[in-house]
């Protein structure tokens, strides 16, 4: 019995790869051979640590070029993430009990998020300058639908929304009742995503280009059509995607940068569902003129 509670803490212990008193670091470019223990001292990390980062009394640093593979657990220290990656679970144990957070990795940096902010901004003018120019005439029918059928297209967006998973299965079965439709399943899935993506980016468009309308106010008498359009239309993306701006530059400040995420996708959900039915309504009045006119 003895014996036994004797082994149990070289057992515990043996887990490590590195076991030392007094702080420790992990040199950028190098790497540990597993997991690292340091008892009373801090553990800085620059380098990588192929395992677990475990503090007794002191904390553990993790640096932007660091990277912790497992979880980082301070007992009666605190683990700070500065930048890094931790790869596993985050705790703090101490007297006040435990404290368990889950790491995704790297946490997002305010200029990281300004950049993908920017890079979406940049990606949507480019893709509302080419679906202005290459399609033109069914962004003005989705324009039209979203200026005089607003609160249609958002029931009908919501409704569209709420039908995808369904409508997804009935693609999926009807594709599995031929052996030639198995082999295609997962290019009817892809397509069905792609369709529905392309769907629901055209209606923000439209809505983005409404939303234009009314920021811009009337054009210049030396404006021409296509002028006043594109004019439109890069007002509206800039007036959303302003709202991710503005929250990315606050994701220093963890509470009003997550308020201004919220308040950011609540905006753009409300105009991507609102463009959707849209989209729903124009197309299904174009399938009604063309039936018509083929009649």
């Amino acid at each position: 019995m003895l014996s036994a509670q004797t082994n149990r803490p070289r057992a515990m212990l043996s887990r490590y790869s590195m076991v030392a008193r007094g702080s420790r670091t992990i040199p950028a470019g190098t790497v540990s051979r597993g997991s690292v223990l340091v008892i009373n001292g801090n553990l800085d990390v620059y380098g990588d640590v192929a395992g677990a980062a475990t503090t007794v009394g002191g904390d553990i640093i993790v640096h932007p070029s660091g990277r912790v593979r497992g979880a980082a657990v301070a007992f009666f220290g605190t683990v700070r993430n500065e930048g890094g990656s931790i790869l596993g679970v985050i705790k703090n144990v101490g007297r006040n009990g435990v404290d368990t957070r889950i790491s995704y990795g790297r946490p997002p940096s305010t200029l990281r998020s300004l950049r993908s902010a920017i890079v979406w901004l940049v990606a949507l003018l480019l893709v509302g300058t080419g679906a202005l120019f290459f399609a033109g005439d069914y962004l003005k029918r989705v324009v039209q639908t979203v200026s005089n059928e607003t609160g249609r297209s958002l029931l009908l967006g919501v409704l569209g929304g709420i039908s995808t998973f369904p409508l997804l299965i009935a693609l999926v079965v009807a594709m599995a009742i031929t052996v030639i439709g198995i082999v295609f399943i997962p290019f009817g899935v892809v397509g069905f995503f792609v369709a529905l993506s392309a769907m629901g980016l055209l209606g923000f468009l439209g809505v983005a280009q409404v939303t234009g309308i009314a920021i811009s106010g009337e054009s210049t008498a030396t404006e021409t059509p296509a002028g006043k359009e594109l004019r439109y239309l890069v007002s509206g993306i800039l007036a959303y995607s302003a709202l991710w701006i503005v929250a990315a530059a606050f994701t220093w400040f963890p509470v009003a940068g997550t308020v201004l995420r919220v308040l950011a996708a609540s905006i753009t959900f409300v105009a991507v569902t609102t463009g959707f039915g849209a989209v729903i309504i124009a197309s299904r009045q174009l399938w009604k003129e063309r039936k018509t006119a083929a009649a």
